[in-house]
């Protein structure tokens, strides 16, 4: 069941609610998304694509998205290396588990998405990305027999997803809300009792000035290709954002293999310090 992104009423079986606002599954993926910003956001994901096009930075061969995150081209890439260790992770964590309702939220391609359903989980992906190779609708670049669901949705309100999920995945995606901390209330909301979130890809920084300049250097990067972001986010995660998180329960671990990188951070407040996060609800 899902409930409508508008008026937040059940939906039917045919993806329409009570006041007549209509859904639909779209090449397998289905889209929740209120009209208003869907215009909006289509018009940022088709000049992104072009951009990210441009900048040789979309996986364009269908044959690596099943190996994804260890594929042998991708080994030196230094965001998939740390995808690896989020898959070690993970799948450690889960290993010897029930299956799980597992909500990967901010999935991207879905690489995370496929192995989870690989290893028996009921997975639902979530993202603004609804792109073939840069989004949701790579799925189909996957093996067939491996399957989850797939939902474009607006992250900031998760009220569609009607049904709980055991855990809730915030796959590197946390510092791109307004406030970080404060959507830990929203992720709440869809996660079963007893149930877990995760939080991966969580970079501290003591001193965040230099991030944040980085952060709006992105924004006027997007802004001379006429493109205007989507919606308004903190872009960082700064020491404030680490002492709320643990305020609110979250258990926050370095990530073992960034041991030497989390050690320079002590030494130069300008370099991220890298955790994860385990929240139990």
């Amino acid at each position: 069941m899902y409930r409508c992104p508008e008026c937040h009423q059940p939906l039917n079986a045919s993806l329409a609610c009570p006041q007549g606002h209509q859904f639909a599954m779209e090449d397998g993926l289905l889209v929740l998304l209120r009209p208003d910003f869907r215009r909006q956001l289509e018009a940022f994901l088709a000049r992104f694509a072009a951009l990210r096009q441009s900048e040789g930075r979309r996986i364009l061969d269908p044959a690596v998205y099943p190996t994804l995150p260890y594929n042998p081209a991708l080994q030196s890439n230094p965001e998939w290396r740390l995808r690896r260790y989020d898959a070690e992770l993970i799948l450690g964590q889960l290993t010897g588990r029930s299956p799980l309702r597992i909500l990967d939220l901010g999935a991207w391609n879905g690489w995370l998405s496929h192995l989870l359903a690989a290893a028996g989980h009921q997975v639902t992906a979530v993202d603004y990305f609804s792109d073939a190779y840069d989004g949701l609708r790579a799925r189909r670049h996957y093996p067939a027999g491996i399957t989850w669901h797939t939902i474009q949705l607006d992250l900031r309100d998760l009220t569609p997803l009607a049904e709980p999920f055991d855990l809730v995945i915030v796959n590197r995606c946390l510092q791109f809300f307004i406030d970080p901390p404060a959507y830990l209330a929203e992720v709440q909301k869809v996660v079963a009792h007893p149930g877990r979130v995760l939080y991966t890809g969580l970079s501290f920084f003591r001193d965040p000035r230099a991030k944040a300049r980085s952060v709006a250097a992105f924004h006027q990067h997007l802004a001379q290709h006429d493109l205007v972001n989507f919606k308004p986010m903190k872009g960082y995660l700064d020491f404030h954002d680490k002492a709320r998180l643990t305020a609110a329960g979250v258990r926050l671990h370095p990530y073992p293999q960034l041991r030497r990188a989390n050690l320079k951070s002590y030494l130069l407040p300008t370099a991220p310090r890298y955790y994860y996060g385990i929240q139990a609800v």
